[in-house]
C-alpha cells in the first residue's frame, strides 16, 4: 500500500490509553446523568452534613492549604517547576505532555461548570466557586498527578509514583468535601474527568521514546532498508585516550599521552562506514585542543568533528549538550535523528544515561567489567575491548547493513594492511636517506665512500662476529 494510503498503526500501548480515557469519560458521564436526575442529592447532602459536624482545626488547616494550590501564581510556579524540570532533564516529550494535560484540565473544567451550573453546598469554610460540578481542584490535581505517574511509568519509580498520585488526588477530593465547597458527586466527577484527560492527551501526543521508536522501525521498513546509523559519538577520556584523572590542564600539554588499546584500529574501521564525532566534557579543552591531543597519538585523522563542553557551554549528561551535538551533525538547521546515532563511552551516567534520554542508542565501553547500576536502563551493547566496537556498531545498524558491508570490510582491511606496509617502506627509505646524509658528512672522501660505508654498516653480522 502506498504511504499516502497507509493507515497509521495504533500501538497496543496507545490503545490502552484510549481505553482508559474512555472508561474515565464513561464514569464522568454516569455521575453527571445521576446528578442531573437528582438521584445523588440525598447521598450528597448526608455526607456533607456528616462532615460538617466533624470539622477540627488541624484538619481544616490542612484542607485550606490544599485549597490555596488553586491560586493562580502558586499554580503557575508549580507547573513551571514540573514542566521545566522535565524539559531540563532532556525529557522534552514528557514535558510537553504534562503541560498539555494540565492546560486541557484547566480549560475544560470551567466550561463544564457552565454547562451543568450546579450550586455548591450552602455552608463552607472557604469561598466556593460559582458553580460546583465538577470540582476544579480535584480535576486539575488528578490530571497533573496522573500525568506524572504516566511519565514515571517506564522508570523504577512507577509504583511509588502511581501510589503517590492516587493519594494526592484522593486527599484533594476529600478536602473539598470536608471544607463544604463541593458535593461528593462533584469530586467523584473530578477524579474521573482528570484521569480521562491525562489518558486522552497521552493517547494523542507524539512521544518518541526509544522503545516506541524501536516498535515503529520493526513494524515497517525503513527508507534505507535497515535501522542504519549515520554518526558514532565517542567519549574522549578513558574511551579513546587514557585519562588517569591525576593531571591538570589541557591534555595536549601533558608530558605524555596514551591512546586506549585498540583505538586506532577501531577508528580506522569505523571511519570507512560512519561519521565519527568526539563528544566530551573537556571543560579546559575546546575542539582545537582536543584535536591536538588526538593528533599526538594518531587518532585525529579519523575524527570528523569534536563537540566539547568548553564550546557548548553545557555538559553531559544534560540534554542541552546532546541536543547541540545532534544539531551540529544534522543538516539545514534540522538536528540529526537520534535514532541514527550511537554514543560510545565508559560513563554510565554521562555517556549512557544522557544519550538515552536524548533518544540515542548506546554502547558501554567497560574494560574493567564493572556492574551496571541497578535500576538504570541498560545500554544497547557492552564491549570489553575497543576492537569489538566496529562489530557492535554494525549490529546496531542492522543485519542488512552488516551483510552488505562484510565484503567491503575485507577490502578495507586489505587496503589498511597495504597502506601500513607502504608507510613502513617510506619510513625505511627516509631512515636510509638520513643515514646516507650522516655518512657523507663523516667521510670527506665523497658520496661514493659514504654510501659504501652505509652499505657495509647495514649488512647483518655473521654468526662468528656476534657477541653474547
Amino acid at each position: 500500500m502506498p504511504d499516502a494510503e497507509r493507515t497509521p498503526r495504533v500501538t497496543p500501548e496507545r490503545r490502552r490509553f484510549l481505553i482508559a480515557a474512555a472508561t474515565g469519560l464513561a464514569v464522568f458521564a454516569l455521575v453527571a446523568v445521576l446528578m442531573r436526575s437528582g438521584a445523588l442529592d440525598g447521598v450528597d447532602e448526608r455526607v456533607v452534613n456528616l462532615l460538617a459536624g466533624r470539622r477540627r482545626p488541624p484538619l481544616i488547616d490542612g484542607a485550606r492549604t490544599l485549597d490555596r494550590l488553586d491560586t493562580w501564581w502558586l499554580l503557575s510556579i508549580l507547573v513551571a517547576a514540573v514542566v521545566g524540570g522535565l524539559w531540563w532533564s532532556g525529557r522534552m516529550a514528557q514535558a510537553v505532555y504534562t503541560a498539555l494535560t494540565i492546560g486541557a484540565a484547566l480549560l475544560l473544567n470551567p466550561l463544564l461548570k457552565l454547562v451543568f451550573s450546579r450550586e455548591p453546598p450552602g455552608s463552607s469554610d472557604v469561598t466556593p466557586a460559582v458553580y460546583a460540578f465538577p470540582s476544579g481542584h480535584t480535576t486539575t490535581t488528578t490530571a497533573a498527578v496522573t500525568a506524572l505517574a504516566v511519565v514515571a511509568w517506564r522508570t523504577r519509580w512507577r509504583w511509588p509514583a502511581t501510589a503517590a498520585a492516587g493519594v494526592a488526588a484522593l486527599l484533594m477530593a476529600l478536602s473539598r468535601v470536608y471544607l463544604g465547597v463541593h458535593w461528593p458527586s462533584d469530586v467523584i466527577a473530578g477524579l474521573a474527568l482528570g484521569s480521562a484527560v491525562a489518558m486522552a492527551v497521552r493517547a494523542v501526543t507524539p512521544w518518541p521514546q526509544p522503545q516506541e521508536a524501536a516498535e515503529e522501525i520493526e513494524g515497517r521498513a525503513d527508507d534505507r532498508g535497515d535501522r542504519g546509523i549515520d554518526v558514532v559519538f565517542l567519549d574522549w577520556g578513558n574511551t579513546l585516550m587514557v585519562d588517569p584523572g591525576l593531571r591538570e590542564g589541557p591534555m595536549k600539554d601533558w608530558e605524555t599521552v596514551e591512546a586506549e588499546a585498540g583505538a586506532a584500529e577501531a577508528l580506522a574501521r569505523l571511519a570507512a562506514r560512519y561519521r565519527l564525532v568526539v563528544a566530551t566534557n573537556a571543560d579546559d579543552s575546546p575542539a582545537p585542543d582536543v584535536r591536538l591531543a588526538l593528533a599526538r597519538v594518531g587518532l585525529d585523522e579519523h575524527i570528523e568533528d569534536v563537540v566539547s563542553s568548553a564550546d557548548v557551554g553545557d555538559r553531559k549528561p544534560n540534554y542541552a549538550f546532546y541536543r547541540t551535538a545532534l544539531l551540529r551533525e544534522g543538516s539545514g538547521g534540522v538536528p540529526l535523528d537520534p535514532r541514527r546515532a550511537v554514543m560510545v563511552g565508559d560513563g554510565t551516567s554521562n555517556d549512557i544515561g544522557g544519550a538515552q534520554r536524548a533518544g540515542m542508542r548506546t554502547i558501554w565501553y567497560n574494560p574493567t567489567k564493572r556492574a551496571f547500576p541497578e535500576g538504570k536502563r541498560p545500554p544497547d551493547a557492552v564491549i570489553r575491548r575497543l576492537k569489538e566496537l566496529p562489530g557492535a556498531v554494525d549490529r546496531l545498524a542492522g543485519d542488512k547493513a552488516r551483510l552488505r558491508r562484510r565484503g567491503r570490510r575485507r577490502e578495507e582491511e586489505a587496503a589498511a594492511e597495504a597502506a601500513a606496509a607502504a608507510a613502513r617502506d617510506l619510513r625505511a627509505a627516509a631512515a636510509a636517506e638520513d643515514s646516507a646524509a650522516s655518512a657523507a658528512a663523516a667521510f670527506p672522501g665523497g658520496a661514493d665512500e659514504a654510501t659504501a660505508a652505509v652499505t657495509v654498516d647495514r649488512r647483518p653480522a655473521r654468526p662468528d662476529q656476534m657477541r653474547g
